[in-house]
């Protein structure tokens, strides 16, 4: 059988080639980290309203009284997590929405729109993202 010649591609198309391949090594799909509590509101009212608007009644939130339901997730450890309700990107402008209004982000939720102002649910994402 005879062998074919062997072609070596020209060095332009392999550089570009490892360039593409790294910058695919490069591209995430983290969420960036939330901003500093201070930043976004304040943590001490926001901790008031968590209790004010009863968010224990769904969710286990230290600090808050009798927030010990297992309803809705954990708020313990917030900021560390990637995503809000499993597929938005753990942003303090993305929680605040959320907090704002669920059903208007994902209709199928079983978190209601309770009333919360977009201040106020500035100065409850700093309460949360406060948390160690």
């Amino acid at each position: 059988m005879p062998r074919l010649p062997r072609q070596t591609p020209p060095l332009q198309a392999c550089c570009l080639l490892g360039c593409l391949l790294l910058g695919a090594c490069d591209s995430r799909d983290e969420p960036t980290p939330p901003a500093a509590p201070a930043a976004l509101g304040n943590p001490q009212q926001g901790l008031r309203l968590l209790a004010q608007f009863q968010c224990g009644a769904c969710h286990q939130i230290p600090g808050v009284p009798a927030a010990r339901s297992l309803v809705g997730p954990s708020l313990a450890h917030l900021a560390q997590q990637s995503y809000i309700a499993g597929q938005f990107p753990n942003q303090p402008e993305v929680l605040v929405r959320w907090i704002v209004d669920p059903p208007a982000m994902q209709p199928a939720t079983l978190m209601p729109a309770m009333g919360v102002s977009e201040q106020q649910a500035h100065d409850m994402a700093a309460y949360l993202y406060s948390l160690p």
